[in-house]
């Protein structure tokens, strides 16, 4: 566990900048966030760029409004942190090749790209990776960075659902609500709160659930037009997927998305218990967690979800 060398890597140079993966979600906001924090108070420079804006119910994450959003960054940076990225491509950002770099996943493929790569894959979330290299570097987090590594934690997990949670998940929460994270607020802010739009578009897609004979495999699929009728806006989507895995008897779900006329789509995958979707996401050029995953394919919607139901069946057979 290369902690020590990247508190060394920190310490040695002034000018970071700190990257997560495109569609950003909580783990990767709430850890870049709240390195960003940490590395502050030692006195560095430091700028979070995303290659997309961030979904609404992330709106009150201390330092939200901070976050340099779009395809490429320019300035004069001398390292990079990159987060949650198997490889530079997968950040969605160009411009960051050139500078010395660690790589933090928690993603079981990672392509070990940086000068020093820290993969650990039994973390739930890259939170938890985040919260041991800055007690590494001798701080307490603060309340804003208590706050924004418990939304890791808390979104990367299901709100503590997911089989990724261990201990060390529920230890780390702990301190960190002792730290000044508040549960009910994170949770208010984070997952109870949602636009009306979004609601109608539950609707919309609860509309096309479809399950297999077996009664084990679910899938819903949402359209450009049912963003346009309901005025939800694409990040509005965000743990919609999770609605089909609900259903009892479902082990495994699938989430087809619409992303460009007349026919691509963007699929995420999730799964109980033994069942590894990451397989078969790799199948396809994508990748994930054995119970979460995703992957991106082209073809009309019926040739897509033959595909994809197909394999999720071979699966389970």
């Amino acid at each position: 566990m290369p902690i020590p060398e990247i508190a060394g890597f920190i310490r040695r140079y002034d000018r970071f900048l700190i990257a997560g993966h495109a569609r950003p979600d909580g783990d990767s906001l709430g850890s870049a966030l709240a390195l960003a924090a940490a590395l502050e108070e030692l006195g560095k420079c430091v700028q979070v760029v995303n290659a997309d804006r961030h979904s609404r119910n992330y709106n009150t994450l201390p330092g939200i409004d901070s976050i340099k959003v779009g395809p490429k960054v320019d300035g004069d940076w001398e390292a990079l942190i990159i987060l949650e990225c198997n490889n530079l491509q997968r950040s969605g950002i160009d411009g960051l090749g050139h500078l010395p770099a660690v790589n933090i996943d928690h993603h079981p493929k990672n392509d070990f790209f940086a000068e020093i790569n820290w993969v650990d894959p039994s973390a739930a979330a890259v939170g938890e990776m985040i919260y041991s290299l800055i007690l590494e570097l001798g701080l307490h987090p603060s309340v804003d960075v208590a706050t924004n590594l418990y939304v890791a934690l808390l979104t990367d997990t299901g709100s503590f659902q997911f089989s990724n949670t261990t201990a060390d998940t529920l230890r780390i929460a702990s301190e960190l609500v002792k730290f000044g994270a508040n549960p009910a607020a994170i949770a208010r802010d984070v997952l109870l709160t949602q636009p009306e739009a979004r609601l109608r578009l539950i609707g919309r897609l609860l509309e096309t659930l479809q399950l297999d004979p077996t009664r084990k495999i679910a899938w819903i699929v949402l359209t450009r037009e049912m963003l346009e009728a309901t005025g939800a806006e694409p990040d509005d989507i965000e743990g919609l997927v999770n609605y089909p895995l609900s259903i009892e008897g479902v082990e495994v779900c699938a989430f087809f998305k619409e992303q460009s006329v007349p026919a691509d789509f963007r699929v995420s995958l999730r799964s109980k218990g033994r069942y590894n979707v990451g397989l078969v996401a790799e199948g396809f050029g994508g990748g994930g967690h054995k119970n979460a995953a995703g992957l991106s394919v082209a073809g009309s919607y019926e040739t897509v979800r033959d595909r994809v139901i197909g394999e999720l069946e071979r699966l389970l057979a």
